[in-house]
């Protein structure tokens, strides 16, 4: 015991040194890290992204970062993000969005083995997401909880449809995505309270309708998406949004691949406008009349008189081909013809091109009972 208390009180200063210069490393390192340097590599990273082969091209997007600052040890703020996405045709305007904080804090144990783990929060939109994020042996998972999200400040769904969107977002994401196909999986949920699509002035691009069609605001209600993967295929098992102006339904599935813009979409989306919806205004009875006289729209139509269309290929260039004769997607309220859309009665043959009584044959030709 004696020996060890004198051992202890030997090795005490030559601990307290190596305690002393390792506190002050991290106190260096923490104080003097290259935060410009980490902002510009996140740039490089949105504006020109490595593929798999480590060769980087120039995308789409454009990322400002107003300040970069460490929080304690192993977290980073950021603030005042702006995200650009430049317009890939001449008369398409940039769309963007902000971002108004970002923090992030990384596990250093994942640093010393090779990989990426960190947790974030983000606060845009009027509301937030917050997750973690991790990326080791080619394996990528990836959670968020998405709350309260003003889907009109995200200006990037807007460049995507073309027309304003408002609603409230809030849900779910776990997902993993992996090299082996058997080893991705993970669940989505959303709902978005209230969904409002247009505003009367922007377009909707439909296809066979040229430059698009203006539109007055559509009430759709309260959406909800439910998509299950399993085995690298995600099942898109809801897809509703039932309001006061129109039905939206779908369903399909998505086969996940890294990089998640190269991942294929399979959706088969159904909108049905009601009734007082086409009736609203001069305008909606315009358009109507003018879908109805369309060509190129009647393939979409369903008997029903909805408006059904395929997407397909990869998420970052979709293809939407027609497809009125499909069977509806699962759970679908269909609706009887409109009266206008069923065969007149007129058409049937007519009671008077029966043979008139007197037109049948006289009695007095019959052979006689005398005969």
């Amino acid at each position: 015991m004696k020996r060890l208390k004198k051992l202890i009180r030997k090795l005490a200063p030559w601990l307290g040194y190596a305690s002393f210069f390792l506190g002050a490393f991290l106190l260096f390192a923490y104080l003097t890290f290259p935060y410009d340097r980490l902002k510009d590599w996140l740039i490089q990273e949105v504006e020109q992204p490595a593929d798999s082969r480590g060769r980087r091209h120039a995308s789409d997007l454009q990322l400002e970062i107003v300040d970069l600052s460490p929080s304690w040890v192993t977290g980073v703020d950021a603030t005042g993000i702006r995200l650009v996405k430049r317009p890939s045709e001449p008369d398409e305007q940039p769309v963007e969005m902000n971002i108004d904080s970002v923090h992030a804090r990384v596990s250093l144990l994942s640093l010393l083995s090779g990989g990426l783990d960190l947790s974030y929060e983000a606060r845009l939109a009027g509301g937030s997401i917050e997750g973690e994020y991790a990326d080791s042996d080619g394996v990528l998972h990836v959670t968020a909880d998405l709350q309260s999200l003003h889907l009109r400040r995200i200006g990037l769904l807007r460049g995507g449809l073309g027309i304003p969107v408002t609603g409230t977002a809030s849900g779910h994401v776990d997902m993993t995505l992996a090299q082996e196909v058997r080893d991705t999986q993970g669940e989505l949920s959303l709902e978005v309270a209230d969904l409002k699509l247009g505003d009367g002035h922007a377009k909707l691009a439909l296809p066979g309708m040229g430059s698009g069609l203006m539109i007055e605001q559509v009430r759709a209600g309260d959406l909800s998406l439910r998509l299950r993967a399993h085995e690298g295929v995600a099942e898109i098992e809801r897809l509703r949004a039932h309001g006061e102006d129109a039905e939206l339904d779908g369903a399909g599935t998505l086969r996940l691949l890294r990089p998640m813009r190269s991942s294929r979409l399979d959706l088969l989306l159904r909108v049905n406008f009601l009734e007082a919806y086409k009736q609203k205004s001069d305008r909606t009875q315009a358009l109507f009349a003018l879908l109805e006289l369309n060509p190129r729209v009647a393939p979409a139509r369903t008997p029903d008189g909805a408006l059904q269309y395929r997407l397909t290929g990869p998420i970052g260039n979709l293809n939407a081909t027609a497809a009125g004769q499909s069977p509806p997607p699962a759970g679908t309220t269909q609706h009887a013809p409109a009266a206008d859309d069923a065969p007149a009665t007129d058409d049937a043959p007519a009671t008077d091109d029966a043979p008139a009584a007197d037109d049948a044959p006289a009695t007095d030709d019959a052979p006689a009972a005398e005969g």
